[in-house]
């Protein structure tokens, strides 16, 4: 075959997949990839491309690679272990994680491309296939074990059967449950929900619920997704703290809080590389507008400051400057301060479909 292109990158691997991940930085760039600060690449992994970019604190679990023509990962992003990525032309957005076992590849083109955007997480055993291109929107997850299929092709066009190549779309903000198949020339509108086993083939539109062998629409507007009153809210955010400091005492976490759930003392061990050393943190939490507030509030001390509203920029430039992490659930943003307690509470936050850009 003139065309015959080795699935595994064997050459790759035995050259620089067993250096450690410092080791491999260096080499990288030395071959004239961007490299960010604090990237982590496992043992047995590589990365083989044209142009490469790795944005800052990425992390690459062991024996994964990553091949293309040009590559494009933002800051942040995790790659998990034993994942093959394997597409001429691949950008994925910050913070986005992509489980292990994943496989990217398959039948494909000079110009087959795959686009994922920001804050997404594609689950184990899934595989993907951009035989054209594929795009992926930004805060969108999609379960394991599901099949995203850029062709249909295996018996003859010359005998009427369908060889197709076409484009994936899935929008901003869509759920793929697990054991999904979204085949050649589909389009997942915004905020859509796919239910457990389905068959997508086509259009489905905006902020609805499909399921089913062909996907079809089961619920929208106004009833799904349903609208939440601000008096709920308070109260999904009480009943999610009471459990995080639950999940945290079960880790021995020792958590003090006062009845109102507006302060949150955790007291925990932190580990270093030699022995460990005892720290505290404190969480204060805001569930009312704070617009008209701000003197009331002029005052705070703690690490990190979780607001249920908007928490206006004059605030957010006094916190950074105090160095207290503050975290916006309305907007969906935090600061990029590097706090033990608030990446704890913006992690919990991402079981209940919570997730953040750093500001």
């Amino acid at each position: 075959m003139i065309t015959r292109k080795p699935r595994f990158p064997i050459k790759a691997i035995i050259l620089y997949g067993f250096w450690p991940s410092f080791v491999k930085r260096i080499l990288y760039r030395i071959r004239g990839y961007h490299i960010g600060e604090g990237v982590k690449i496992g043992f047995g992994s590589v990365i083989c491309g044209e142009e490469v970019s790795i944005g800052d604190f990425c992390e690459i679990g062991f024996f994964s690679f990553v091949r293309g023509k040009r590559l494009q990962i933002e800051k942040r992003v995790s790659i998990g272990s034993a994942t093959m990525i394997d597409t001429p032309y691949l950008k994925i957005g910050e913070e986005t994680k992509i489980n292990e076992q994943v496989f990217i590849g398959g039948l494909q083109f000079p110009d087959s491309r795959l686009t994922i955007g920001k804050h997404c997480q594609i689950m184990q055993m899934t595989f993907i296939n951009p035989a054209k291109w594929i795009t992926i929107g930004d805060d969108t997850g999609i379960g394991g074990d599901t099949l995203i299929f850029g062709h249909t092709t295996w018996l003859s066009k010359f005998e009427g059967y369908p060889a197709d190549f076409k484009p994936i779309e899935i929008g901003n903000s869509v759920s793929i449950a697990w054991r999904v198949f979204v085949g050649a020339g589909a389009k997942i509108g915004n905020g859509a929900v796919i239910g457990a086993n389905s068959l997508v083939t086509r259009t489905i539109p905006e902020r609805c619920l499909a399921t089913g062998s062909p996907a079809k629409v089961v619920a929208k507007a106004p009833y799904f997704p349903r609208v939440v009153s601000d008096e709920e809210k308070g109260k999904y955010l009480r009943e999610i703290l009471e459990e995080m400091i639950l999940h945290m005492q079960g880790n021995a976490i020792v958590c003090e809080k006062d009845e109102a759930l507006r302060k949150i003392v955790i007291h925990y061990q932190k580990n270093k590389l030699f022995g460990s050393s005892r720290k505290s943190g404190v969480l204060q939490v805001e569930y009312d507008e704070i617009e008209n507030r701000s003197e009331a509030i002029s005052d705070i001390a703690c690490n990190a400051f979780l607001s249920l509203r908007a928490i206006p920029e004059k605030l957010r430039e006094k916190l950074v400057q105090q160095g207290i992490a503050w975290i916006d659930i309305e907007n969906k943003e935090r600061a990029d301060l590097n706090d033990d307690l608030a990446s704890e509470t913006a992690h919990y936050l991402r079981r209940f479909g919570v997730r953040f850009t750093r500001k």
